[in-house]
């Protein structure tokens, strides 16, 4: 996917959201923790879990989010 921004290929991989928000090139199960290569968004104080596909400009730092088949789990 090019960006819409800036034009440069977009990196695909989603958007976690437990008392963080991170996008992550692979759904983590037991750490939401950036691994290598991923993106530290924000730090959150909430109960709830969210897991959207995203691609992200690493060059010009847009994120798209695609929610059609939203994930949302309210803890």
């Amino acid at each position: 996917m090019k960006c819409p921004v800036c034009e440069h290929e977009m990196e695909k991989g989603l958007v976690q959201f437990h008392r963080s928000l991170s996008w992550v090139k692979n759904k983590h199960k037991l750490s939401l923790s950036p691994q290598k290569g991923e993106i530290f968004i924000y730090q959150m104080n909430a109960l709830s879990y969210i897991c959207l596909e995203a691609y992200i400009c690493k060059s010009c730092k847009k994120i798209v989010i695609d929610y059609s088949e939203s994930q949302y789990h309210e803890g």
